[in-house]
Parts: C-alpha cells; sequence; structure tokens
C-alpha cells in the first residue's frame, strides 16, 4: 500500500518536470530563434514477483509478474529545427534559411553558438549580439579548427590609388586590366595604326598585337617596338604605356582599324587618340590601377573613406559602402578561396591577388583588416541535441555534440545568411496548451491515486481499533 504512495509521488514530480518545461516554451514563443523543449518519460523499474515459466506437456507456459514503482524524466529534447523568418528590414539583422549556427565569442574568450541574428555594430565596428558577444569570421571554406578573429566592418579607412607598379603592371595579361572600363573586355588582338610625322610628312606604321588572350603588357610593347622602325619607342611605365618619338619625328598619331579588317580595341581602350604629348611623350590613360588600404593618419584627408552602411550576401560575404559611393568586399573564388575587392567611386573595381600570381593590384594592410573580419564563420554540428543552452540565446558545445565543422555559409549542408531578417521561435501554442492539459491531469490523476492509497491506509489503521 504504501508503494502506491510512493508511485504516484513520481507521477506527480513527472507532471510538475512537464508544467515547468511547458511554461517556459509559452514564455519563450516570442523570443527570436527559441527552439522549443519537450519531456520525455520513461518507467522507473519494477519488482518482480515470477520471471513467468515455460511450457511442459502438461500445462502452458506462465508470463512474467511485475509490479511497476513510477514513472521518471529521461531527457528533456529540444526541437532544433528551423523556423520562419520575419522581417525586420535593419541591415544588422540576420537569419539562416537552414541548418547551421553563427559563431559568437563572448566576454570569457568561449567560443557559443547562437541562431539569434539580431546583431549591432559597436563602436569600434565589431558586429555584436545583444548581449555584447563578437560574432566571428573565417577565411577559409571549411575547417574543423574554429577561428576566434571577429567580425570588423571597417567604418573609416584609408585609400591612395595609383597606376600598378611598372614591374608588375608589365606581367599583366591583357584581359585582367582594371582601368579599362566595362566597354572594353581587356586588350583584343589585331591592328591598329601609328602615325609619325617627320618634317611634315606622315609615315604610316601598323601595329599587329597579334593574338593578345594569353599575352602580357610586356609582350604587346615588344610587339608594338617590333614595327617602330625607329620612328618612336613605347614603354611601361606605372599602370600605362608611354609612346616617345624618335630621330626627326615632331608628333604621332594613333588610329583604330576597324574590327572587320583586323583591327584591335587597343588605341580606343586606351584613349591614346585624344591623349596628347605631354613632356615629350604620349602617354595611355591608366590601364590599370592599384590601391593600397591603410590605417587612417588624417580623417580630414580626401583618402579617408568614411561608413556609410553594410551588407552581407547569402554567402556570408560582406560589401561595405563608403559615403563617396566606393565599396569594399570580400569575394570568393570557385575553389572556396577569398580575396578583397575594392571598387572605386569612378567604378574602376580593383582587385586584390586572385590567382596568387604576385601581381596583385589591391594591398590591404593585415594589420587594419583581415579577410576574417568580413566573411562569417558557421558552424555545422553533428549532434545538435548535445548543446548546452547557457542562456541569452547561446549554447555551449557539449560532450555529445560530436564533430563541429566551421564553415562558410550555404555550403557545406549550412543554409544561407538572409539580411533584414530574424528567425522567430518555433513554439506551436496549440500544441503547448494540449501540453499543458495532458500535464495538469498527469498531476490530477496521481494527487487522487496519493488520496485514495492514503484513504485505504486509514482504514487498516481503524481496522486495528
Amino acid at each position: 500500500m504504501t508503494q502506491a504512495l510512493f508511485t504516484s509521488m513520481t507521477g506527480l514530480n513527472a507532471g510538475t518536470q512537464q508544467l515547468t518545461v511547458v511554461s517556459d516554451n509559452v514564455a519563450n514563443m516570442n523570443t527570436t530563434a527559441y527552439k522549443t523543449s519537450r519531456v520525455d518519460f520513461q518507467d522507473i523499474w519494477y519488482q518482480t514477483k515470477t520471471t513467468g515459466t515455460s511450457s511442459t506437456r502438461n500445462s502452458g507456459g506462465t508470463n512474467p509478474y511485475q509490479v511497476g514503482v513510477g514513472v521518471q524524466c529521461a531527457a528533456i529534447t529540444k526541437d532544433f529545427g528551423a523556423s520562419s523568418t520575419n522581417t525586420t528590414g535593419r541591415a544588422e539583422d540576420m537569419a539562416i534559411t537552414g541548418n547551421g549556427w553563427f559563431t559568437v565569442l563572448d566576454s570569457d574568450g568561449k567560443v557559443l553558438l547562437t541562431r539569434d541574428g539580431s546583431f549591432s555594430l559597436d563602436e569600434n565596428g565589431y558586429l555584436c549580439t545583444a548581449n555584447g558577444s563578437k560574432v566571428l569570421g573565417m577565411d577559409q571554406n571549411v575547417s574543423l579548427n574554429r577561428s576566434t578573429t571577429p567580425i570588423k566592418v571597417p567604418t573609416t579607412i584609408k585609400v591612395t590609388e595609383g597606376g600598378t607598379p611598372a614591374a608588375r603592371f608589365g606581367q599583366m595579361f591583357c584581359s585582367d586590366l582594371n582601368g579599362l572600363g566595362s566597354t572594353f573586355n581587356g586588350i583584343t588582338g589585331g591592328k591598329f595604326k601609328i602615325i609619325a610625322n617627320e618634317g611634315g610628312v606622315d609615315d604610316e606604321i601598323e601595329v599587329d598585337l597579334g593574338d593578345t588572350s594569353n599575352k602580357t603588357i610586356n609582350d604587346i610593347v615588344a610587339a608594338i617596338n617590333a614595327a617602330a622602325n625607329g620612328k618612336y619607342t613605347a614603354t611601361v611605365i606605372d599602370g600605362a604605356i608611354s609612346f616617345e618619338p624618335q630621330g626627326g619625328v615632331t608628333s604621332l598619331k594613333f588610329e583604330t582599324i576597324d574590327e572587320k579588317d583586323g583591327g584591335s580595341n587597343f588605341v580606343a581602350a586606351t584613349n591614346l587618340a585624344s591623349m596628347p604629348m605631354v613632356d615629350g611623350a604620349y602617354t595611355t590613360k591608366l590601364m590599370n590601377v592599384s590601391a593600397s588600404i591603410g590605417q587612417v593618419d588624417d580623417v580630414t584627408s580626401e583618402l579617408t573613406k568614411n561608413y556609410e552602411s553594410f551588407s552581407v550576401g547569402k554567402d556570408g560575404l560582406m560589401t561595405v559602402t563608403y559615403e563617396d559611393g566606393s565599396k569594399l568586399s570580400i569575394k570568393s573564388n570557385e575553389d572556396g578561396s577569398t580575396y578583397f575587392s575594392y571598387t572605386d567611386a569612378n567604378g574602376i573595381i580593383i582587385n586584390d591577388d586572385i590567382q596568387n600570381s604576385g601581381n596583385a593590384s589591391l594591398y590591404v594592410d593585415p594589420n587594419v583588416l583581415e579577410k576574417a573580419n568580413m566573411q562569417m564563420q558557421m558552424a555545422k554540428v553533428t549532434n545538435d541535441n548535445g548543446l548546452v543552452a547557457v542562456g541569452n540565446n547561446q549554447y555551449e558545445i557539449g560532450v555529445n555534440c560530436g564533430d563541429v565543422l566551421y564553415t562558410a555559409a550555404n555550403v557545406n549542408g549550412v543554409g544561407g545568411v538572409v539580411t533584414g531578417a530574424l528567425e522567430s521561435s518555433n513554439v506551436d501554442l496549440a500544441q503547448q496548451f494540449s501540453n499543458m492539459i495532458l500535464a495538469q491531469r498527469l498531476v490530477q490523476a496521481n494527487s487522487q491515486v496519493f488520496s485514495s492509497a492514503n484513504s485505504m491506509l486509514e482504514t487498516l489503521v481503524y481496522l486495528g481499533q
């Protein structure tokens, strides 16, 4: 009889535990990216009177005779399924469309995971959570080793532009030039004319560049000089090609040959036809522009770029826009490697070393900015239910999480990043009300059992009087 009291007490405790979990779910129904918890119950153990017997020739077998002693909470499991997103229109707000986690660094230097993307910038440009944890970035596509480099928006930078140094410019391919504008796709092969005036007499020289698809600027200049016949000398200078008249030549003119006659776009692309002689030479416009991004030393300088806004792509790569319309971005190659790309106020795109050729047009001071400062680090956990909730919508990696893959967004089974939106909680209010009623009935029923067992004991006590 007394066992019934103890058994019903386990039911009361189980119902109370379930109601506590339900109350937490309901309380967090509007919490960003909150994941619903569920209580799983199991029986405790049994008093075995007999394990049963097998059948014989003369009698049948008997089943086990056991009496259960109650219920216990086996697990509290979270539903980590992705929920719907709510549009906020705020650039700093982010949501993950699918599996995966944002990674953050708390004030104690511990790496935590979260799906709450209600971020904001602090005074130093760091992207932070509502409780001040810094959002982490990475500079590679995938790794089992987490990065602890925080996302840092370069709110103020110093940009110095100029022609690409002659040594590097000469080694660049004709198809890779950034200063020709969107109208021209590099320097095309073919011919153009140079008209050299000597003593009032024009000498028309036809220059054949040949196939330029795999030629460098040095190759182009060599082809130009091969046709010179002593009338001029072409030289590679910083970001441009200079033509200096030789002998008795007093002036040079440059003309395009029609494309149908095998002409090249060299003259049109370089503006040579409209370039005057300066200091005894004709010089193309800057065919390739280089830029250096460094530490700001004078906030009033025209070289200083001041922050206006930022955006994050689906792949977690960041673009920062400045007040003059220039942009600094992180872009990705097909192999997953990343590089810096700067678009100046004139629309010229200046890239970091995309192919690791040693001929980069953009240099970014690593003391000012790293690639990891502008690419979000995501995490993919083998067993999400192994995570340990630590509050503030954040989770610590538990011992039963399995392998954790740190990766870029929108690859390796991790969802993409959506800006201007937040993930809602996945609390199903109707389900929670159902669970609340079941918990209430569990408590009521076990209370009745307790009361009945108590009454029976009371009756037994009176029998002895």
